[in-house]
């Protein structure tokens, strides 16, 4: 321990004590999902050796840098885009600057982006969570404490939390209601990973779905999901999934599949017509948020769209208004945009779109 301890930093720490920075970090600011023991032991070597966090790191709440945080799940597709697009304006529009990350869908990276963020003195957070569940107490932690989180397009159960999001339920109901209305009877619908990690937003989705089928009178959808390799969700999930399925499914055993996003149908397609399988005429395709290659994919993509940028601003606006009036109304929003149905080719329709009422 030759280092003075004004010249010692937590990486440093971390090595003394044989574990990662994060949890010097976890233990400094009593956050993380840290044993007692390990907290215990971390904090004696921090007094012991007189180290002192710097002034970002030690003060979220009090620090000014004039950035925010923000935290995707991926930059794979042209939705976040728009979602940063929005969230860029308004930064600007106040004189700050955002940092960037995506957790992958790892609920790990996610806390470990949301501290290094924190450690260069972010002013306020936008996250797009990636488990309904995993990081519950994390977050909880951080709201109770007082730091500045705007939850954008899924949520996290049992906290009160600002969120900024889709009628996801809503999106999803209109666009079942418009294949129940060409005749469409037996639906599939394709989720990304398994029930127990199924983002809010998917799990709002599917309940759409079921809930036109229901009222309808029909059973409800069969429900296609895994965990997809790395957390990814993109084409190539969607076609393996739907090709296993095609593999014991029985001829006419449905006449249409609900992608829970868009990524998901392209590959859907092309599974559905390697088998001989015609969209839409044997079989109608529809996604979910409408991302700039549905339009010119072949069938052209029937959807439901998000108003990606301007729930963006949305975030944006709320989180500012955290930031600039510290004697804001405790009680957290919940702002709902509407979603549009945009009803193309792969479901056998002409053209044209209807907004949610």
């Amino acid at each position: 321990m030759k280092t003075a301890p004004d010249k010692m930093d937590m990486e440093q720490i971390a090595k003394l004590l044989g574990v990662s920075k994060t949890t010097v970090h976890y233990a400094i600011r009593n956050t993380g999902r840290l044993s007692a023991a390990t907290r215990k032991r971390v904090l004696k070597m921090v007094q012991e050796l007189g180290y002192r966090p710097n002034a970002l790191a030690r003060s979220f709440r009090r620090s000014r840098a004039d950035t925010l945080g923000v935290v995707l799940v991926t930059l794979a597709n042209s939705i976040h885009a728009h979602l940063l697009e929005g969230v860029e304006s308004v930064a600007r529009q106040n004189g700050y600057t955002m940092l960037v990350a995506c957790s992958h869908g790892k609920s790990e990276t996610e806390r470990e982006l949301i501290e290094v963020f924190m450690e260069q003195g972010v002013d306020g957070l936008i996250v797009v969570p990636c488990d309904p569940k995993q990081n519950q107490d994390y977050y909880r932690g951080l709201i109770e404490k007082g730091i500045r989180l705007v939850f954008v397009d899924r949520e996290i159960p049992g906290l009160d939390a600002e969120i900024v999001t889709t009628d996801h339920e809503k999106g999803a109901y209109l666009e079942t209601q418009h294949l129940l209305s060409l005749g469409r009877k037996k639906v599939v619908c394709v989720a990304t990973r398994s029930p127990r990690h199924r983002s809010t937003s998917v799990q709002e989705r599917i309940h759409g779905v079921n809930r036109a089928l229901r009222e309808a009178g029909f059973d409800p959808a069969t429900v296609l999901g895994t965990e997809p390799p790395h957390l990814a969700v993109h084409e190539q999930y969607g076609y393996e999934v739907m090709s296993n399925y095609l593999k014991g499914a029985a001829a006419g055993s449905f006449d249409a599949v609900c992608a829970v996003h868009d990524d998901l149908a392209y590959g859907i397609i092309r599974a559905l017509t390697e088998v001989g399988l015609r969209v839409p005429k044997d079989v109608a395709v529809v996604g979910f948020d409408d991302q700039d290659p549905s339009a010119y994919f072949q069938p052209p993509l029937t959807t439901v769209r998000q108003p990606m940028q301007e729930i963006g601003m949305e975030a944006g606006r709320l989180l500012f208004r955290r930031l600039n009036e510290p004697q804001m109304d405790p009680a957290r929003q919940r702002i709902v945009l509407q979603p549009t149905l945009v009803v193309r080719e792969s479901s056998g329709t002409t053209v044209k779109t209807h907004k949610a009422p």
